[in-house]
């Protein structure tokens, strides 16, 4: 399984201060004047994340403890959990790529009303978000076609689906949404192996220009009314629309199973072109209402006498302009989440927040006397 660094990575925002590695030790202070300011500021991707907690959720994967009992289908192939990369804790899911491989790995999530059971047996869903964290290792001459996939398992034939939508990628790295459905007619309900595709569309997205870095996907998968063209297939990245196709019917008349799959997959159909060609998941999260992204919680060493602290976070430049702040929070408080519910985002700033977004962050508390000066500005993670 994947184990990625929790991202504590504790950063020392003050110069000669005596600043302490650890960020929950209290900061003594001289209640005749103003603290000194936090000796400690950093941010990290807690795991497990905030919303696996939430009652929309139907399964949570960051891959930092053993859990594969509820893997349903999981093929290695050099598909592993591994600690070379993480979005949170210290640990994900890694391709390394032989030169020429084709089968490489896959891992399934099987749920609802899944002929072969699964998690939340019994239950259908009609709609879902899936979600989870990607990333290429930088310098790929070209990429793979898959990427994930949503589908619906029937009864009688468990290996059998009768719709399926593709998150697939071109070779120059562009993705796209390619559905297709086993049911015979668009309005009919007889199941058979038909592949009847509903049309490739490009999405907006490139994945040749972020090499190395951390993407949040996440697919929404609404079904039709049976007989009707209604349904819906939506894709963000970063929390951003990538794709939205309105008016689609992926089962026809189809009645019968309704969304109880969901799978990475790291299949190469041409084979890889190279060895050693490397590509990571993290923090896979399934949920019948819309997920978006990881929430980061930023945290700072305590003070004694603590009445109120504020948190500030800019773009790394000369100007620092600010994109996010806190405002005051009063009480003893050590630790906020970077969100638009804990503080403000700047206008037309995307509450989206990734390891290597090029921002930076200051902190500064004050006890009954007064306010602290402000740390030094120092990288974010």
């Amino acid at each position: 399984m994947l184990y990625l660094r929790d991202l504590a990575v504790l950063i020392a925002a003050c110069a000669g201060l005596g600043c302490s590695s650890e960020v929950d030790s209290d900061t003594p202070t001289d209640t005749t004047q103003p603290p000194d300011p936090p000796a400690v500021v950093s941010a990290v991707f807690h795991s497990p994340e905030t919303a696996c907690s939430d009652p929309a959720v139907i399964l949570c994967e960051d891959f930092e403890t053993d859990r594969q009992s509820i893997w349903s289908d999981y093929e290695d192939n050099g598909f592993v959990v591994t600690a070379n990369a993480a979005l949170s804790g210290t640990s994900s899911m890694e391709q390394e790529y032989q030169l020429g491989q084709v089968s490489a790995g896959w891992l399934a999530w099987f749920f609802g009303d899944h002929p072969m059971g699964g998690t939340r047996t019994g239950e259908h869903f009609e709609e879902i978000f899936f979600r989870w964290y990607h990333k290429f290792q930088a310098g790929w001459p070209q990429y793979p076609p898959k990427m994930a996939r949503v589908r619906s398992h029937y009864i009688g034939c468990d290996w059998c689906f009768a719709w399926a939508e593709h998150f697939w990628v071109h070779p120059d790295g562009r993705a796209l949404s390619d559905p297709m459905s086993n049911i015979a007619a668009p309005n009919g309900t007889t199941l058979a192996s038909s592949e009847r595709w509903l049309g490739a569309t490009d999405v907006d997205l490139s994945f040749a220009d972020r090499g190395d870095s951390w993407v949040a996907l996440e697919m929404r998968i609404k079904l039709n009314t049976p007989g009707q063209n209604d349904g819906r297939l939506t894709y963000w990245a970063n929390g951003e629309i990538v794709l939205d196709r309105q008016n689609e019917n992926l089962r026809g008349a189809y009645d019968g199973t309704t969304i109880n799959v969901a799978m990475i997959d790291t299949y190469w159909n041409e084979g890889a072109p190279v060895a050693g060609l490397r590509r990571w998941y993290d923090n896979v999260v399934l949920a019948t209402e819309a997920i978006g992204c990881a929430v980061p919680t930023i945290q700072k060493s305590t003070l004694v006498g603590q009445v109120a602290w504020e948190v500030e976070v800019a773009v790394d430049s000369p100007t620092h302009p600010v994109v996010w702040s806190s405002g005051t929070k009063a009480g003893d408080a050590s630790e906020v989440q970077l969100s638009d519910d804990a503080g403000t985002f700047a206008s037309g700033r995307s509450s989206c927040v990734l390891p290597d977004a090029g921002l930076v962050v200051r902190a500064r508390h004050r006890n009954s006397i007064g306010w602290s000066e402000w740390t030094e500005w120092a990288s974010l993670f």
